[in-house]
């Protein structure tokens, strides 16, 4: 038995065979071009390649892990797209007209050495996230394959010099139990990832590569930052005696998972799950949720080289449609723009691209794409329970110019003799301070409402949700945050219309039953989560939750509304 010690990344543990992983680390050496401008064409589509492929990973992330995964993809993304970080490999590429790969290569450890120099922890872990990306674009420029094969077909501890986030992304998560890896800290953004993931991780811990082969059989403590190579006998009971805990909880999880959602005195909520592409929905069991609370639209855009026509998209939409078998589907229509980039979009470059040329301001100002995805959306409504949501709405005017279109579809459809449903609802997703604010007036001319918690969180306490300098306001449980789900339920009710919920609060564990007690119609989650929620609301009793909204919005300071929460 040989122990490392490293750091506490992730909690929980794993008793599993180690899968090292030996990443090919390029050097580059120096050589002359004989075409500069050429250079830098090739430096530039393989960076513009990479940005493309990460864009469509924080789709696909989102989908299937939720968003904090998900921004830490993005956050690559962004570093890949900044060109104001590659202006000096580009400079040294077009002045000494020497090869691209050697040149960010040269300037990469320059940043890298000023940032692992300082003494904040969050600084030097942005270090590991330039190194990874330059590596990752030296590794393409020069061949070097991204993709990680495990070989068989078991669940295996990944051991690893150190881990990018779409590492951990690209692994099947099924295969990924767990990682350790040599360098690191315990703000890195693989650790966030694998806290997102519900894995075990421990970094920073030296000399594991040295300790563990492939096949070797190690224990992981993510708690205690520990990594155990041939454990003995007692640490392998002691594993056993917790994983048998585990096992019971999730037990109980899959149990509820084929039930109705309805609490002990009879109060039922529904229970949907968010998807984000084709691939997801294959996986789909209309047998144990109720709908699909969010399809995003945004994938069928990304993975093509131009605008998706009628058709392509009219396909995708009747596949969730029929995937659902009757129950309801509601697809948000593109948000796209801003942060996310697509070359053929030819998208402004903008310094603040959450609050700007995105979502349904981008759709009503390209009536042509916005025209063709509606029509395919209501061509999809004769095939099942469709109905569509419009994102960052802000404004009533915005509403109703987006309704007018649909309804313009809506008569192109039949004059053509298209068949569609005979009414498909239209709502918007709730999440900025602007929505909640007229949520009495939007109520009135929206089908209903799909609260987007990341978003409002962020948009309400004026937080950069990938900025973990200040996570501590990007809360769920923040009073300002509470009491603007809590506004919209009302509006939403008092005009007769269903509230959902389809960020990543609807599954938090503390806020399940004040939302159920808020008045909360509609859960949308990952489907991960599905079994959790639905125990919990059969666990809960909806009378005796009554009074915990008044005590909660009594609440006035956050450490109050979470000890209260903890207590139900």
């Amino acid at each position: 038995m040989t122990e490392i010690q490293g750091l506490s990344g992730a909690r929980g543990q794993a008793l599993l065979p180690a899968a090292v992983l030996s990443r090919r680390d390029v050097a580059p050496r120096r050589r002359e071009v004989d075409d500069p401008e050429a250079e830098v064409e090739r430096f530039q589509t393989v960076r513009r390649g990479y940005a493309e492929e990460l864009d469509a990973l924080y789709e696909k992330t989102l989908a299937e892990t939720g968003a904090e995964a998900a921004d830490i993809i993005k956050a690559y993304a962004v570093i890949a797209r900044d060109d104001f970080f590659f202006k000096k490999t580009i400079r040294q590429v077009r002045t000494g007209g020497i090869n691209a790969d050697y040149a960010l290569a040269l300037e990469r450890d320059k940043v890298c050495e000023k940032f692992a120099a300082m003494e904040d922890p969050y600084m030097k872990a942005r270090a590991d996230d330039i190194r990874n990306v330059c590596g990752e674009l030296i590794r393409r420029m020069n061949g070097v394959s991204p993709d990680i094969r495990l070989s068989g077909d078991a669940p295996v501890i990944l051991v690893a010099e150190d881990l990018m986030p779409e590492d951990t992304i690209r692994i099947d998560k099924r295969r990924l139990g767990g990682f350790v890896t040599e360098r690191g800290g315990v703000t890195s953004h693989a650790v966030i990832l694998a806290k997102t993931l519900g894995i075990p991780a421990v970094v920073g811990a030296a000399g594991i590569l040295e300790a563990v082969g492939s096949g070797c059989e190690l224990y992981l403590d993510g708690g205690a930052g520990r990594a155990v190579a041939d454990p003995d006998a007692a640490t392998r009971e002691a594993f056993l005696t917790a994983k048998e805990r585990e096992e019971t909880q999730r037990a109980l999880w899959a149990a509820a998972a084929r039930e109705r959602a309805i609490t002990r005195d009879g109060h039922a909520v529904a229970v949907c799950v968010n998807s984000g592409d084709t691939e997801s929905l294959k996986a789909y069991d209309s047998r144990i949720c109720d709908g699909i609370g969010l399809f995003r639209t945004e994938f069928l855009f990304m993975d093509q080289k131009d605008y998706p026509d009628e058709e392509l998209q009219y396909a995708a939409y009747r596949f969730a449609a029929e995937a659902a078998r009757g129950k309801e589907v509601i697809i948000r229509t593109l948000d796209i723009g801003g942060d996310k980039q697509l070359g053929y979009m030819d998208l402004p470059q903008e310094n603040n691209p959450f609050l700007g040329y995105r979502a349904i301001r981008l759709c009503l100002d390209r009536k042509e794409v916005f025209r063709t995805q509606l029509r395919a959306i209501l061509r999809a409504s004769a095939h099942g329970n469709l109905k569509i949501m419009f994102p960052m709405i802000v404004t009533l005017e915005e509403l109703r110019e987006a309704k007018a279109l649909a309804a313009q579809a809506l008569a192109e459809l039949d004059a053509e003799g298209l068949p569609h449903a005979e009414r498909v609802p239209m709502g918007i997703m709730v999440e900025t301070p602007a929505a909640v604010l007229l949520s009495d007036v939007l109520a009135r001319e929206a089908d209903f409402f799909s609260i987007g918690t990341n978003d409002l969180i962020q948009y309400t306490t004026a937080t950069d949700r990938q900025n973990e300098r200040v996570q501590y306001l990007y809360d769920p449980c923040n009073l300002s945050v509470l009491r603007s789900i809590h506004m919209v339920i009302q509006n939403g009710h008092a005009a007769g219309i269903p509230v959902g919920m389809c960020g990543e609060a609807a599954s938090d564990d503390r806020l399940v039953p004040l939302l159920l007690a808020m008045g909360l119609d509609e859960f949308s989650v990952v489907p991960a989560q599905v079994g959790k929620v639905k125990h919990m609301v059969r666990s809960a009793d909806f009378a005796a939750l009554a009074p915990l909204v008044e005590e909660l919005l009594s609440q006035r300071e956050i450490a109050g509304a979470k000890a209260l929460l903890e207590r139900y």
